[in-house]
């Protein structure tokens, strides 16, 4: 485009010269004809290479769902279910929703606005459901954060709130849950009417505690059935799931005059809130370090600040690599965003290979 400006100013300052001699009214309006189809021209020529590009990039995004769906082997059934959720919810990025459990939830509560849930038959609610599980996200792995009720297994433990407080009187089990609604036992001596909103909590270990409000939908034979909520207030209470891996890694040491010493090293295992990593050098702990490594299939990390957390012995029995554990630190929310997905991931496919 900038070609096409610079080009364009260099004839309109020759044309401007030329321009200065007499012109009769007829050549000023050919002229300023040719003008104005020649800008048009630009323009368009312009759209069609942005639309062109955009579309390219589509295709692309469309090969690499259609790439992971048949790598997780999803039925015909499942891949235009998802293909309908993906035009449903304007998804630029199809094959998100089948790497990240908090894409799919978004876009299917989209879907399920548009489509109205009631009037979706109760075949293709269950396909939805099946879908879930082929994707991995049920039960949902403990390094994945609930963002919907639609996500909760049976098994799991809630408490009702009673006057706003939260007792043991209230403590009951999740006996099941669809995209409708999902269902809980009825705590002893519960009496609320059909259409009462509840306050409900619910600690997963190792994760959060959970927050929300439910309304009661039925209540019948000992089981209450409650809507679906997409708003949980979270409180992170999470114990990080580690995972061994092999990435190499550039290190700075960060020193009070700022950078210091360079040098590499290797990633041997990885979580949300740290890592572990095999150093040429002994370090003290409390020393802040910068990480620059590549994360498989998520791209480059840069200069990622953590601090040594604790020092331990000799890397497989190689006395000039030293284990060293490090936290993450500073605002490092979107980084660790991928480090989680990637934790899961690795977590399916290596599920998958032992399984197959």
């Amino acid at each position: 485009m900038q070609d096409s400006i610079r080009r364009y100013d260099i004839w309109a300052e020759s044309f401007k010269q030329w321009a200065e001699k007499d012109m009769s009214l007829l050549t000023i309006v050919t002229v300023s004809t040719i003008i104005v189809l020649m800008v048009a021209g630009i323009v368009l020529y312009e759209v069609l290479r942005s639309n062109k590009a955009r579309r390219e990039l589509q295709e692309l995004a469309w090969k690499k769902f259609d790439y992971s769906a048949k790598r997780l082997k999803l039925s015909l059934i499942g891949v235009a279910i998802l293909k309908e959720v993906a035009y449903e919810a304007d998804l630029q990025d199809p094959d998100a929703m089948i790497k990240s459990s908090q894409v799919l939830e978004i876009a299917l509560e989209k879907y399920y606005k548009r489509k109205k849930i009631e009037s979706i038959p109760t075949e293709k609610l269950d396909e939805i459901r099946n879908l879930r599980k082929a994707l991995g996200f049920l039960p949902l792995s403990r390094e994945m954060a609930y963002t919907s009720t639609r996500q909760f297994d049976s098994g799991c433990v809630v408490q009702i709130a009673e006057n706003g407080i939260i007792t043991n009187k209230g403590t009951c089990h999740v006996i099941g849950s669809d995209e409708l609604m999902w269902h809980i036992d009825r705590p002893v001596g519960f009496q609320m009417p059909i259409g009462s909103w509840l306050h409900i909590n619910m600690t997963r270990p190792g994760d959060a505690e959970y927050a929300f409000n439910s309304q009661i939908l039925h209540d019948s034979k000992g089981e209450l059935s409650l809507s679906h909520a997409v708003q949980l207030n979270r409180t992170q209470q999470r114990n990080w799931v580690r995972i061994d891996v092999s990435i190499p890694v550039e290190i700075t040491q960060v020193t009070n005059d700022g950078a210091g010493d360079i040098f590499f090293g290797k990633i041997i295992d990885l979580s949300g809130g740290g890592c572990g990593m095999a150093l040429p050098i002994r370090l003290a702990a409390e020393t802040f370090l910068k990480l620059t490594f590549e994360l498989p299939g998520h791209g480059q990390v840069e200069k990622l600040l953590v601090k040594v957390t604790r020092v331990a012995g000799a890397y497989n029995n190689d006395a000039s690599k030293t284990v060293h554990s490090v936290a993450f630190e500073g605002d490092v929310n979107a980084i660790q965003e991928q480090i989680i997905q990637y934790v899961f991931e690795k977590q399916r496919k290596d599920s998958l290979a032992r399984n197959s």
